[in-house]
This record gives C-alpha cells, sequence and structure tokens, in this order.
C-alpha cells in the first residue's frame, strides 16, 4: 500500500516521465519474470536437483541483466528476490513435493492480480502526455494573444484613433485573461494533476510490490513447511521481504535521478507589456532633450482587468457568467468524483474477490473518469484565475462606497450642507390631506406583509444602521426609516433588510395631572364674556399683595390690577405716579423668576385675609403687555408698563370711599375706559 505522504510528488518535470516510464516497465518486467519463475520452480521440484540447480544459474544471469537495465540506486526488493535465489539454490533437491502447490496459488493469480495495474500504468503515461500537449496548447494561444496584443498596440501606436485604444483595451483584457488562465492551468496541473499521477505511480508499485513479496511470501511457507532445515532459511527470507518498503524504493530511485536543467512546469509566467519600438526618425538629440512627441502613447497598463468606457469588459455581468461556470464546474466535479468512487469501490470487491477479469473492464473506465476529473479541475482552476480578476474589482468598489458612506458628511462644504438643509424643508400638508398614523399603518399591511416601506428620515439623536452598525450621518435625511417596523438603515443597506416585522403597539401615555392644570384655557370667551358683564366675581377689587415693599416700590401701597388695562381704553391720559427705576425693574424681575403663581383661578391670596382676594386673569397671547410675554407659572410683573417700547407710568390708587360695600372695587377711569373699549 501507498505510504500517507507521496515520495514521487516532487517529480513533476517532464524530464522524469522518461526515467519512470522505464522503472514502472522494469517493475512489470519483475512481476512476470516471478511469476514465470514460481511456475517454473513448481516443475523442477518435479525434477532432479541438476535441473533446479540449472534454473537458479538461468535466473541469476536474468537477474543481473535487470541490474544492468534498472537505475544504480538500492532496493530492497531486487535485494529480496536475490535472496530467494540464494535459498532456492540452496535446497533446489528437496522441494519437488510442493510443485503443484506453487504453479497453482503463486504463479497464475499473481499475473493476473498485477494485470489491471499494467492497464493503469499505460492510462497514466497516456494522461500525463495529454496534459502536456494542453498545457502546450495554452502556451500556444497565449502567445498568439501575445502577439495579436502587441499587433493591436503599433497599430495604436501608428494610428492612434478611438477604435484602435479599444481594440488596444480589448487586446489587453484578451491577453490578460489567457495570460491568468495559463497560469491558472499550470498551477493545477504542477500542483495537484501531476502529483496525482505519480501518486498513482506510487500505488501502482507498492500493489505490484505487495504482489510480488506476497508471492514470494506464499512459496517460501510453503517451501517451509515442508522440511525443517529449510524453515529457518526461509522464514528469514519472508522476514526480509516484509521489511521491504516502497517508500525507500522510491526515495533512493529519485534522489538517483539527475538533476534536470530547464524551467520547471509551475513556473507562473510573468505579465509582459508590449514596449515601444525605437522610431527610425527621431535622433539621439531629441531623445536626449526630451523632444519626443508622448501624446500618440496609450496609457501604461497593469496586470489588471482595465474597466473603462472603450474596453467590452463588464466587472459585473462577467463576473456573474464566471461564477455561474465556476458552479456548474464544481458540480460535474463532485458527480464524477461520485462515480470514480464507486467504480473504485467495485473494482476493489471484485480484487477481493478474485474477480480479475471484471476488474480489468473496470479499469478503463476507471482511467477515463480520473482523466475527465482532472481536465475539469484544470479548467476550474483558470475560471477561478480569470474571476479573481474580477472579484478584486468588485471589492475595491464596495470599499469605495463605504468610505464614501462613512465620509460623506465630513467631505461636504458647510454650503452644501446649509443648501441640503433648506432644501430638505417641507410645507406641512392640509389639514385634509393628513392621516391617522395607525389607518397608514393598516393600508401598507394590505400589500406585502414582508416588505418593508422606507421613507427619508431626519434623526434628532444620533443613530446607527440595524444593518451595518455605521452610524447615520449627516445633518437632515441621514437614512431611511421603515413606516412599519422602525428599522433605521442607510440607502445602500436597504437592500439587504430583512424581512418587515411589525411591532406590537405601545399603550397610549396617559397626561399626568401636573399637565392638565398647567394648559391654559381658551382666552377669547372669557375676555368676551368680561366685556359683556357675565363675570360678577371679576368687578370685585384685583390687587396683589406685594411680598416685599420696600424693595419693590418705595410706598407700601396695593397696585390695582384693573390700571394695567388702561392703556386700551384711554392712550392719551397722562401717567400720575412716578416711574420706578430701572434697578427695581430687574430687580422685580430676579425675585419672581423661576416663582409659582401668587394666586389661583378664584383662590385666595396667600397673604391676605379672606377680605383680600386677588383672581389670576386669563391673559392674551397676543397682548402687548408684559403679562402676555410672562412664561406660565411665573407671576405678573408689577411694574412700568411698555407701550411701543416705552415706559408708561400707571395711574394712582384710588382712595376707598367709606360708603363703598366690603369687597366692592371701585371702577376707577381707566376701568371704565377697558369696559366701553371692550364693548366697542
Amino acid at each position: 500500500m501507498a505510504s500517507s505522504e507521496s515520495v514521487l510528488k516532487d517529480l513533476i518535470h517532464p524530464s522524469y516521465n522518461e526515467h519512470l516510464k522505464s522503472h514502472n516497465a522494469v517493475t512489470f518486467k519483475l512481476v512476470k519474470t516471478v511469476s514465470d519463475f514460481t511456475q517454473q520452480l513448481g516443475q523442477m521440484y518435479e525434477q532432479h536437483a541438476e535441473e533446479l540447480q540449472m534454473l537458479v544459474s538461468n535466473f541469476r544471469k536474468k537477474n543481473n541483466e535487470l541490474r544492468k537495465e534498472r537505475p544504480p540506486c538500492p532496493s530492497s526488493l531486487f535485494h529480496t528476490w536475490e535472496a530467494l535465489l540464494q535459498e532456492v539454490e540452496i535446497d533446489s533437491q528437496a522441494l519437488g513435493e510442493i510443485a503443484s502447490i506453487l504453479g497453482r496459488q503463486v504463479s497464475r493469480p499473481m499475473l493476473e492480480r498485477s494485470f489491471y495495474r499494467k492497464i493503469q500504468t499505460r492510462k497514466v503515461f497516456a494522461h500525463r502526455e495529454s496534459y502536456d500537449s494542453i498545457i502546450a496548447k495554452t502556451e500556444e494561444k497565449l502567445a498568439k494573444t501575445r502577439q495579436e496584443y502587441k499587433n493591436v498596440y503599433l497599430s495604436y501606436l501608428a494610428n492612434p484613433t478611438t477604435e484602435n485604444l479599444s481594440a488596444y483595451f480589448n487586446a489587453h483584457n484578451t491577453y490578460i485573461q489567457q495570460l491568468h488562465a495559463t497560469n491558472g492551468m499550470m498551477e493545477e496541473c504542477g500542483n495537484v494533476t501531476i502529483p496525482s499521477l505519480l501518486q498513482e505511480l506510487e500505488e501502482i508499485y507498492s500493489d505490484l510490490s505487495c504482489t510480488v513479496t506476497d508471492a514470494i511470501i506464499q512459496s517460501a511457507e510453503i517451501v517451509s513447511s515442508r522440511a525443517a532445515e529449510q524453515t529457518k532459511r526461509y522464514e528469514n527470507l519472508a522476514n526480509q521481504c516484509r521489511s521491504v518498503s516502497p517508500s525507500t524504493d522510491l526515495s533512493h530511485l529519485a534522489r538517483s535521478f539527475p538533476t534536470p536543467q530547464g524551467r520547471g512546469l509551475i513556473v507562473k509566467r510573468i505579465f509582459v507589456p508590449p514596449q515601444r519600438p525605437p522610431s527610425p526618425e527621431a535622433t539621439d538629440g531629441d531623445v536626449a532633450n526630451g523632444h519626443l512627441n508622448n501624446e500618440n502613447i496609450p496609457p501604461p497598463l497593469k496586470d489588471e482587468l482595465v474597466i473603462d468606457q472603450l474596453s467590452a469588459v463588464q466587472i459585473k455581468p462577467s463576473h456573474d457568467a464566471l461564477s455561474k461556470e465556476s458552479d456548474d464546474l464544481r458540480v460535474q466535479i463532485r458527480q464524477i468524483q461520485d462515480a470514480l468512487d464507486t467504480l473504485v469501490r467495485i473494482q476493489q470487491r471484485s480484487v477481493d474477490a478474485s474477480l480479475y477479469n471484471k476488474a480489468n473492464e473496470l479499469q478503463e473506465d476507471i482511467s477515463m473518469k480520473r482523466f475527465d476529473l482532472r481536465v475539469a479541475q484544470i479548467h476550474l482552476s483558470a475560471i477561478n484565475s480569470q474571476k479573481e480578476l474580477f472579484s478584486n474589482k468588485l471589492e475595491g468598489d464596495t470599499v469605495t462606497g463605504r468610505e464614501r458612506k462613512m465620509s460623506a458628511s465630513s467631505t461636504a462644504s458647510m454650503k452644501n450642507k446649509w443648501l441640503k438643509a433648506f432644501k430638505s424643508l417641507k410645507t406641512p400638508p392640509p389639514e385634509e390631506a393628513r392621516k391617522n398614523g395607525a389607518a397608514a399603518t393598516k393600508e401598507l399591511l394590505k400589500g406585502d406583509p414582508d416588505a418593508h416601506n422606507f421613507q427619508e428620515y431626519t434623526y434628532k439623536k444620533i443613530t446607527p444602521c440595524d444593518i451595518c452598525s455605521q452610524i447615520l450621518r449627516g445633518h437632515t435625511r441621514q437614512g431611511l426609516r421603515c413606516r412599519i417596523c422602525k428599522m433605521n438603515v442607510h440607502h445602500d443597506c436597504q437592500k439587504e433588510a430583512q424581512k418587515c416585522q411589525t411591532k406590537a403597539k405601545l399603550l397610549r401615555r396617559q397626561k399626568s395631572t401636573s399637565e392638565i392644570e398647567t394648559r391654559i384655557p381658551d382666552i377669547n370667551a372669557e375676555e368676551e364674556s368680561l366685556a359683556d358683564g357675565s363675570m360678577p366675581t371679576i368687578n370685585r377689587r384685583i390687587s396683589v399683595k406685594p411680598i416685599d415693599s420696600n424693595r419693590l416700590y418705595p410706598s407700601n401701597e396695593t397696585v390695582p390690577l384693573d390700571s394695567r388695562r388702561s392703556k386700551q381704553g384711554s392712550s392719551g391720559a397722562q401717567p400720575a405716579a412716578a416711574t420706578p427705576p430701572q434697578d427695581s425693574t430687574s430687580m422685580r424681575r430676579r425675585i419672581f423668576a423661576g416663582m409659582k403663581s401668587l394666586t389661583g383661578f378664584g383662590s385666595r391670596s396667600r397673604y391676605g385675609s379672606p377680605g383680600h382676594r386677588s383672581i389670576s386673569l386669563p391673559e392674551k397671547r397676543n397682548s402687548q403687555d408684559g403679562s402676555g410675554n410672562r412664561p406660565f407659572g411665573q407671576p405678573l410683573c408689577l411694574g412700568p408698563q411698555l407701550d411701543n417700547g416705552n415706559i408708561i407710568d400707571l395711574p394712582p390708587k384710588s382712595p376707598l370711599s367709606p360708603c363703598t360695600p366690603k369687597g366692592k372695587p371701585i371702577l376707577t377711569d381707566s376701568k371704565k375706559s377697558l369696559n366701553k373699549n371692550n364693548k366697542k
């Protein structure tokens, strides 16, 4: 059997082929010789010792002839054969009884067992020649495309037109593809195909060695069973046969071969671009001064495909076509391999059952299957080499697009960013065009339930892509958002999105009590009711007790709130009270900032008695005084009022009449003016 590691795998140079062929021929001659010897040995056992001695002498002469024919290297197999001759010579007179056994069990089975190996050997060397012819044809085709490449290049130099440039690019691409195909085929032949053939030769030699040694062992065991004296010698011969190592013999054979000369089989062909021939019209002075016209020189090209408008190569279709062809070849290789394994198993069962005729018939089919398998593998290697050219281009385009996506926001100028932001602004749709979100989702779900409904979306926070986990970059419309499942993706990543899965509806968030209380009521209806006198409680004395009279006003008077409305009714009234200084105004604003309202709707004053009540009136949002601009929940600023940017003073407080009932305010002139104005 063959060893775990092939010994002949490095002998792929063509010069070794004849040596290996000669060695296999000698081995089969040896098998035939051993078979003939055992056959004649059985016959000689029946004859006299003189005839047996003569037989040994004759075969020693033949052994000397084999020694001259075989390579000058040590061989344990030949050494065992010589030991057999020696033992037979010693015991030639006592072995006449076993002649018939040797003829039936040793001689004839050995030839039948090794006959299919002889067929296999012829096919192996024939296939080796076929592989060499395939490589030779490929190299001829490469040389032809190289010559066409050079001719087109010279044509472009002579006539630099667009058609010639396009032909130059196409010739370059053809040459590059053929170059890579040739290199792929050579690499496959040198690394896989030829070593597999050498592996077959090693298996053949191992099987022949086993056949010969088994025959010799069987003969030795038969002879040793006949005589006690012969037992010891033939047991030694059997042990010597068991120590025969086919791999060791082949190692000695490989070391005995001469060193080959010239280039090996798997040396890759390099890319050789055409060179411009020297112009006969150019002088040495023009070359030295750099006056040569370089306008007609085509661009320098590298060991890669040229993707240009003038080139007929398209990356994606060509890559897909090569991928399809590669897949077809893989399927074909797998089918051939399965058929080959089946044939080998059937042949092995036939050999084990001594059905050698059937094994001989199967060997032809096995050899053809192996040839087809290796040819398909060579072609697959050529296609994969061409496919790498397009794969590199596709990977370069993908990386460029990814880098462009990552740096889209960083490379744009500020002006372009603002223009993009302004363009992204849209007017809100009319009320009748707006739809409820649930209704829109139901309409979307009526279609394909697994399809996404992406739309451009502007993210306020940093959001990653759910496909590539990269940040969605930009100021506006950073990416796409699914209206159904809320998936966030890049524009380039939406093709890789999985099935759309609708998220479960969440409960609507209930509003808190604080939000309900802080809602501003509609003030238009209340002002109308105030003007019509429908709210009698508003006619009370409306006042705010000062928090700190020493810091707000110089006097401890209470400022009526009704006087703040007086400017709407009597715009020409002169102020009667002194204007508080600006320091007091800013101080009041700082004091009241961040404080809660002193009063609620209809609630009592914080510091006053039940007689002193204050009501926070609803305020107009479009009011012109300062109270309309205060934040909700902040106290009223009872300071100087502004009228078109000018400070006006509040009217002085009217004294209470002794006859006025408690709890009823006295309407001042400004209050009357306000009521008249509201009625108008």
